[in-house]
């Protein structure tokens, strides 16, 4: 075995490292689907995303192997990102010397060949991989290098909008901005996180041309699956990008019809709900009077909580409720999920509040964006819970 060289960049990699708090991330249900394709394509039993801290080999995503991470000697990935720009192949690592003697060759789970692409920053850092191994030798074909490539080509634009979204968080908690000013930052952040996405729309849209038939039905889906996970943000950026250039609220004001705004959000959050057996329920709803656009990302921000935040015990189903009140109308979300602890009810519509405090999976705008809204629109909004039972959501809009 060789110990991998340390790259001559190391300490400012392990800072960018650190500073995207991917390490300590939870699971990302857009990672696992491209970790899913990639061992599709590349027909191997393991894919990984990997990150390489000083000492240990973290998997951020995996599918086909059960542990959580490996000491950083003993990983392929360490010696991978010594190349920032250059695939690392071994075809068969008991004739390699780097990797013959490793406990990963020699026992379970005799990893055999490697193929793997480091995950390189804009400023040129190799945080980790994403790689394929298999316990059998193996030579891959010109066309799965290249997609594996356009792959990892979308998880280095997953983290350039992560990087994006913690700048949003840092500037808020930094920050105390007039009106006019938060607008303006909005905006530029908006704009700024819409350029990866549309990235990767590209890349998923070029992989499946350039793929065409000789993918699987099930990779085929694990594409469109992550390209609707791709356009779910996107609308929600272009629903910010509306909120902050809206002068008028009265003037936007629309009668709507709120069962296709449901319908859209459950198509965009499609993959997980048929995953998670999740049950969204809903009728007669009627044709309400109000801004689409501020109404559409109240009702989206309040599911996509419910989905988030939903128990492990039992499937997830919601109840969307609304009713007239004369003056009124009362608008009620009820979940059966995790539910909130008493004292965080007050806290969970402050910016940034999280009920989940190691999740990184968002900024924690959206209860606090929902609140600012529903009060200019005149309105309110409230929750009632039970830890274990699960939560009622209900606000109010002028009739």
């Amino acid at each position: 075995m060789i110990k991998p060289p340390i790259p001559v960049n190391e300490a400012g990699r392990l800072k960018e490292l650190h500073s995207l708090r991917l390490v300590e991330s939870l699971p990302e249900e857009e990672l696992d689907l491209i970790t899913k394709l990639a061992s599709d394509i590349c027909e191997t039993k393991i894919s990984l995303i990997t990150l390489i801290d000083s000492k240990t080999q973290y998997f951020k995503s995996k599918q086909g192997l059960e542990i959580e991470n490996t000491p950083r000697d003993y990983a392929f990935c360490a010696h991978a990102i010594n190349t920032p720009d250059k695939m690392l192949i071994v075809n068969d690592a008991s004739e390699d010397k780097r990797f013959k003697d490793i406990p990963f060759v020699t026992k379970d789970p005799k990893i055999a060949f490697y193929a793997g692409m480091p995950l390189s920053t804009k400023e040129g850092f190799a945080l980790g991989t994403l790689c394929v191994l298999d316990s059998k030798p193996k030579v891959l074909t010109v066309s799965q290098i290249e997609a594996l490539k356009s792959l990892a080509k979308l998880v280095e634009r997953s983290f350039e909008s992560r990087r994006k979204a913690l700048e949003l968080e840092k500037v808020y908690n930094q920050m105390q901005l007039h009106k006019n000013q938060s607008e303006e930052i909005a905006l530029s952040i908006a704009h700024d996180l819409k350029n990866p996405l549309d990235s990767i729309q590209g890349f998923l849209e070029l992989l499946q041309q350039e793929a065409g038939t000789s993918l699987g039905e099930e990779a085929q889906q694990y594409i469109d699956y992550a390209k609707q996970s791709t356009q779910k943000m996107t609308g929600l950026i272009y629903e910010i990008l509306a909120f902050a250039k809206l002068t008028s609220l009265e003037e936007n004001k629309v009668e709507i019809e709120v069962e296709p705004i449901i319908q859209n959000i459950i198509d965009l959050n499609l993959p997980t709900m048929k995953a998670e057996h999740i049950e969204i329920e809903y009728k007669n709803l009627p044709v309400i009077k109000t801004s689409k656009t501020l109404f559409s990302i109240v009702l989206r921000n309040l599911i996509s909580n419910a989905i988030k935040y939903r128990s492990p015990e039992r499937p997830l189903k919601i109840k969307i409720d609304i009713q007239n009140k004369i003056d009124e109308w009362k608008v009620s979300i009820a979940d059966n999920g995790s539910g909130i602890k008493k004292r965080n009810l007050e806290k969970i519509f402050k910016p940034f509040y999280k009920e989940d405090k190691n999740s990184t999976s968002g900024v924690g705008m959206g209860l606090a964006a929902c609140k600012k809204i529903i009060l200019n629109l005149g309105g309110n909004i409230s929750v009632e819970s039970e830890p274990g039972e699960g939560s009622v959501f209900s606000f109010t809009i002028p009739n």
